[in-house]
Formats: structure tokens, C-alpha cells, sequence
């Protein structure tokens, strides 16, 4: 396995091939679908929240080296802990919260997808990811998931009610429409590969659409004055 063009965490150091292999074979291999969710929470809490991206970049390992099998048996896991409600998640912050001396808002858990676009369109004190590493990173993370059909619907579900939120806290009014992009699109998609590529060039092309009226709303925007 090659190493990835674009990491999402720089550290040659890391043996990113051996971690993915560490994730497959848990997946594939545990006797239960309840050692796998658990697998594949320990790998993430391994890492802590200052690392969720390189938790996120093993996914994408998989997502873009793994053999069918290999994608399956993952995808069937993240299947298993979206529907018990324990897909590992990373602290990302929430829309406004590091907007001017007095905002608040703290920050949001975010599943891999979410993280990935939020990180891409919503930057916060880790500074952005840059559009080459996001299309990249995006694509082998969808086509992963998309080899479980219930993963897929289920994930597109998610990203529906996030867009459809505006009150979460979570998500920007041009980011919004972007993620409904990306489900409807995913949704409608054939195979894994072709249905991640539509729906991340979905996500970026109503991102870019919306970027007018949101650069223009952020430079009018007034931070409110501290509390006294």
C-alpha cells in the first residue's frame, strides 16, 4: 500500500497501512457484531479527540486500498454503530463559536463524514482542509461506506436531518444545502465508487455556489459586545 497523496494528518512516522490492517481484521474476524462496534471504538478512543483525523485517515486507508471483502467487513461494522448510536465521533466547533471575542457556542460531536465537511467548509482553530485533501479524503470515505446499502441510507438520513436543522448549532447556512447535496446524491448513486465521486462533487459545486452569499453575510457580520 502506497501512502496517501493528501494525508489528513501528516506523520510519515505512523504505520497508517498496519493500523487499517489492525481495523480489518477486528471487523472481519470478531466472532460478534458487539467485540466489532467495540474494535472499532477502541481504535478511536486509542487516539483520542486531538487525533480523530487520524482515525479518519485509516477509514479513508481502507476506503481507498482495502479489497472488497476488507471494505465490506468495515462498512458492515460502521452499520452496527450508527444503529446503536456509537459511531466514534470527533469534537469539531460548532458554527460562530471562535467568530470574535464574544461568541459562544462551544463545539459539536461529529460523525467521520460530518467531520470531514465541517473541517473542509467550517474551519476552527485548526485551520481548514484544504479542497484537494477533502475531495480525496471524502471520496474513499463514502465509497467505504457505500459498500453496506444499509450504511449508505442510513448515513444519507443523517446528513438530510443535519441540513434540515437550523437550530443545531452545528452547521452554517451555506454548508447546509451542501450536505443535502451530497445525501441526495449519494442516495440516488449505483456503485460505491461512482455514487461517493457524484456526491462529493455535489457537496463542493452547491458549497462553491453558496459562498457569495455567505462571504457576504460573514463581512457584514457584527460580533456581538462582552457581557459587563
Amino acid at each position: 500500500m502506497s501512502a496517501p497523496a493528501t494525508p489528513l494528518v501528516p506523520r510519515p512516522d505512523l504505520d497508517w497501512s498496519g493500523a487499517a490492517e489492525v481495523l480489518i481484521e477486528g471487523c472481519a474476524h470478531l466472532p460478534t457484531p458487539e467485540e466489532r462496534v467495540r474494535w472499532l471504538e477502541r481504535l478511536c478512543l486509542s487516539l483520542g479527540d486531538a487525533l480523530y483525523p487520524a482515525f479518519l485517515q485509516v477509514l479513508c486507508r481502507v476506503g481507498e486500498h482495502g479489497d472488497a471483502a476488507a471494505q465490506k467487513a468495515v462498512a458492515d461494522t460502521l452499520v452496527l454503530a450508527l444503529q446503536t448510536g456509537r459511531l466514534p465521533s470527533g469534537r469539531h466547533a460548532a458554527w460562530g463559536a471562535t467568530r470574535g471575542a464574544g461568541a459562544t457556542g462551544g463545539t459539536r460531536a461529529m460523525g467521520p463524514i460530518e467531520y470531514l465537511c465541517a473541517w473542509h467548509a467550517q474551519p476552527d482553530g485548526r485551520g481548514p482542509l484544504g479542497a484537494t485533501a477533502f475531495d480525496r479524503a471524502a471520496r474513499a470515505l463514502l465509497g467505504l461506506v457505500s459498500h453496506s446499502d444499509t450504511a449508505r441510507r442510513m448515513y444519507c438520513a443523517k446528513l438530510l436531518a443535519d441540513a434540515d436543522d437550523p437550530l443545531g448549532g452545528a452547521w452554517s447556512r451555506g454548508t447546509r444545502p451542501a450536505l443535502a447535496a451530497m445525501a441526495r446524491t449519494w442516495g440516488a448513486g449505483a456503485s460505491p465508487e461512482r455514487a461517493a465521486a457524484d456526491a462529493v462533487d455535489a457537496f463542493l459545486a452547491e458549497l462553491k455556489r453558496g459562498s457569495g452569499s455567505v462571504s457576504q453575510a460573514a463581512a457584514g457580520w457584527i460580533p456581538p459586545p462582552p457581557l459587563r
